[in-house]
């Protein structure tokens, strides 16, 4: 019986649980690995240094810092951002002197993610004169094949843990729930769009409203937390082709505009590898310059997951972007080029110059779904095969309108594999526990 990192997520419950293990794994490797060197995982505290594992005797001499990034389904900008930062803080601390800095992933990367691994890589060789050592990746399978080599397979992938428990499970008399064969739930309830999800997406008035606006503005997208924005952002515009550059700035801790700045300015050269000019000071006349110099053809920069909870700073940052996407509009003669901005609170309450930005935005909330939820029950329950017609008006209700909710209580369900009304209920309560409570 073989195990991969699918099965080693699904054994730890859940992201949060495989992401815990998945340290504590690779701190006992590294201890195989090195027996004769110190080896220590650091509790999690605010200030670290940016260790999850280090190598060598703090304090007395270089060390080789681990960081592990439970990076699984995805490797794009969230995930880029995470290593940048955890690499500048490791390499510019004064704590210590940094020897290696090794990433542990459990992906296998494809081609353009190994591109951007490289020449993120290559430029922080050249920028801190260090040799190809310096900076390394061990991936999903180079990690397996450790933990072959070091006898630890078996342990790290619970092997006889987890055929006790499927036979438990099989032992379990229920009412089960049969999903058909070539319907992944996964796929049903996704919250990241993509291609494959197109079956189970439900289109909308502010889909149309979103591609109509595109053509001749750029977009403010607002609502609450878990409305869809972020799947009507890149569902329109992968289903209308349009090549965009998608700046997440969810890992990001922001203090101040110029931090959201940096990080567009960022993604955009990773995007278009395309490098900034080091004479310009001002980071937005940097990413102007750079946007100046793409691609005529259709582009969208996108900024999502604005979630700033400071109102001054917001503010600040709203008053940047505006500056931003007037000072290009005013160096370039492309009309091709938009941007997409996406934040909770509403655009009108947060811009202070309101003005100058109708100019440029078409404003869409999100959060129009009290019409729609009827149709995502159906939708889902029908690609799921399941029957819970005696429950609709229970479950719609306490998912107040809110997409991720009511797909988060279809994932209680399917998880317990139980449609009886106890299930349902505890399905339920967990969803609202976890998300509102």
């Amino acid at each position: 019986m073989k195990r991969d990192w699918q099965d080693f997520k699904c054994f730890n419950s859940n992201i949060a649980g495989a992401r815990e293990a998945f340290e504590n794994a690779c701190g006992t490797l590294f201890r195989k690995v090195h027996p004769d060197q110190h080896v220590s995982q650091v509790r999690i505290k605010q200030g670290d240094g940016g260790i999850d594992i280090f190598i060598g005797e703090f304090g007395n001499e270089p060390i080789t810092v681990i960081q592990c990034k439970f990076f699984l389904d995805s490797f794009a900008g969230s995930q880029h951002a995470q290593i940048r930062d955890s690499f500048e803080t490791a390499v510019n601390s004064s704590k210590y002197e940094l020897k290696e800095w090794i990433l542990c992933i459990p992906r296998v990367l494809d081609l353009g993610e190994n591109s951007w691994w490289f020449k993120w890589k290559e430029r922080k060789l050249i920028e801190y004169s260090k040799d190809a050592n310096f900076v390394q990746l061990k991936d999903g399978n180079a990690l397996i094949d450790l933990f072959k080599e070091h006898d630890l397979y078996d342990q790290v992938f619970e092997m006889t843990d987890s055929l006790k428990i499927a036979e438990i499970h099989n032992a379990v008399v229920h009412k089960k729930i049969d999903v058909p064969n070539d319907v992944k739930p996964k796929t049903v309830l996704f919250n990241n769009y993509s291609e494959r999800n197109e079956p189970f997406y439900l289109e909308r008035g502010t889909d149309t409203e979103f591609n109509e606006s595109l053509k001749i503005k750029n977009i403010w997208v607002f609502g609450m937390s878990g409305a869809g924005k972020t799947a009507l952002i890149n569902r329109n515009l992968i289903q209308s082709k349009i090549e965009y550059c998608f700046c997440d700035l969810s890992p990001v801790v922001i203090t101040k505009a110029e931090d959201v700045l940096e990080e567009i300015l960022c993604e955009i050269e990773d995007k278009f590898d395309i490098k900034r000019r080091l004479e310009e000071s001002n980071t937005l006349k940097k990413i102007s310059q750079i946007l100046c110099q793409c691609d005529s053809s259709e582009t969208v920069i996108v900024i999502d997951e604005l979630s700033v909870h400071d109102d001054f700073v917001l503010k600040e940052i709203a008053d940047s972007l505006i500056k931003l996407v007037a000072h290009f509009n005013n160096s370039s003669d492309s009309d091709e080029l938009k941007f997409v901005v996406s934040t909770i609170p509403d655009p009108k309450g947060i811009i202070q110059a309101r003005s100058k930005a109708c100019d440029h935005f078409n404003y869409i909330c999100c959060e129009s779904w009290a019409d729609y939820s009827c149709q995502l029950f159906d939708v889902l329950c029908d690609a799921l095969n399941l029957d819970l017609k005696s429950y609709k008006t229970l479950i719609i209700e306490k998912s107040e309108s809110s997409p991720r909710v009511l797909k988060t209580i279809f994932s209680k369900i399917i998880i317990c594999d139980d449609t009886r009304e106890e299930a349902i209920h505890k399905a339920i309560n967990t969803t609202l526990e976890e998300l509102v409570g």
